[in-house]
């Protein structure tokens, strides 16, 4: 039976890939993906001939799904990849997923690269428990909302947060918790990776270069019931 492979891709440093994912996008037939013009870079640097690329995104992923849903069926293996990291997790892929589960289709789920666990483990807070928000709200009530729910907890919470956005997202931690210890991780797996660590307040101060991608890490509350 033909399958979909979930391919996680490297959140930054091109050989950030298993062996046994660069084998299986060889013998796919073909491949949907945030952006083509960076799937075809991937694939150049892996040596990897071409493949048929379509893009899936948040605007046209209902259209596209169902056209690979169609083309699995008749007997095609597909690659389902992100320009970094694993797919749906705060990227494109869930309907795709979902609708071909739904359709009986196979799914395959390599693993691979993942900023969030790379991110937490980096941080030196407790890994055995953990919650994941996604991407912090734009709005300061929602987001302020979302601050105060992870600093009730006992867990370690995770965000991702844009460069343009994170000292706004500083400070509104500052006036919740300005002492609770929190680290901000960026550009990982790439040449300027940089841990920033200390109280909310002490981050926020710190003279850092607020570029690249961001993952807040948020210490639990110990004492949190």
């Amino acid at each position: 039976m033909s399958k979909l492979f979930i391919i996680p891709r490297d959140i930054g440093n091109f050989d950030d890939i298993s062996l046994r994912a660069v084998n299986i996008i060889k013998e796919c037939d073909f491949i949907l993906c945030e952006d083509t013009r960076v799937e075809g870079i991937f694939l150049k640097r892996h040596n990897i001939e071409k493949k048929e690329l379509f893009a899936l995104n948040e605007f046209n992923e209902r259209n596209k799904a169902h056209f690979a849903i169609e083309r699995i069926l008749k007997g095609e293996n597909a690659c389902l990849m992100t320009d970094a990291g694993t797919p749906s997790v705060s990227d494109p892929g869930y309907f795709l997923i979902s609708q071909s589960v739904i359709a009986g289709i196979e799914i395959k789920s390599i693993p691979g690269p993942s900023s969030v666990i790379t991110a937490l483990v980096g941080s030196g807070f407790p890994t055995d428990a953990f919650t994941f928000y996604g991407f912090l709200p734009k709005k300061t009530k929602k987001r302020t909302e979302k601050f105060q729910e992870a600093l009730s907890r006992v867990e370690t919470g995770i965000f991702f947060e844009s460069p343009y956005r994170i000292d706004k997202a500083l400070e509104d931690l500052v006036s919740l918790a300005p002492e609770r210890e929190i680290v901000v991780a960026r550009e990982l797996t790439k040449a300027h990776e940089e841990f920033v660590r200390g109280s909310a307040k002490s981050v926020l101060e710190a003279k850092w270069v607020r570029k690249g991608e961001m993952v807040l890490i948020i210490k639990g509350d110990k004492n949190a019931q």
